[in-house]
């Protein structure tokens, strides 16, 4: 697992290494092109370059924090006799016995078609720390309903059943 973080870790580092490209070579071009083109205060393509510039220093402030958090994550301190973190998770909504199988990643890997949630999302929040045969409350903004966790596999591969 460590390798999918340090693969993770890698891709957002290119992505910055990308925007601070574009944003202190590619956009400084753009910036003097439209400042060529006269009145400032009319010039929407000058205005749109500055919002553009905005932004991208922001999201170079969001990328740096996310590696920086992705350093801090210590596998050794990750609880592995509950869901957590890259958890593969076996669940039964209890009102109609539907079942579904969910891995529990990064943000950044989230592919819901692929069975994979974040575990910042509403879901992977609440099912953070159950246990096998653990009943969980889920809660989104469009319902409330009860999943029970069938078995799980956790980080190093160990499965856990009820």
């Amino acid at each position: 697992m460590k390798e999918r973080i340090d693969k993770l870790r890698h891709q957002l580092e290119v992505e910055i290494q990308e925007v601070i490209h574009e944003l202190e070579v590619e956009l400084p071009i753009r910036i003097d092109e439209a400042r060529s083109k006269g009145d400032l205060s009319e010039n929407a393509e000058y205005h749109a370059a500055k919002d553009l510039q905005r932004y991208l220093a922001i999201r170079v402030l969001q990328l740096q924090h996310r590696v920086s958090k992705l350093s801090g994550i210590n596998l050794d301190d990750i609880d592995k006799t509950s869901v957590g973190l890259y958890s593969v998770v076996d669940l039964e909504e209890a009102k109609d016995n539907k079942r579904y199988t969910y891995e529990l990643v990064l943000a950044e890997e989230m592919d819901v078609k692929k069975g994979m949630i974040s575990i910042m999302s509403p879901i992977g929040q609440q099912l953070r720390g159950s246990k096998a045969g653990q009943t969980v409350t889920i809660t989104t903004p469009s319902r409330v309903f009860d999943l029970k966790v069938l078995a799980f596999t956790n980080i190093l591969g160990e499965r856990y059943e009820s």
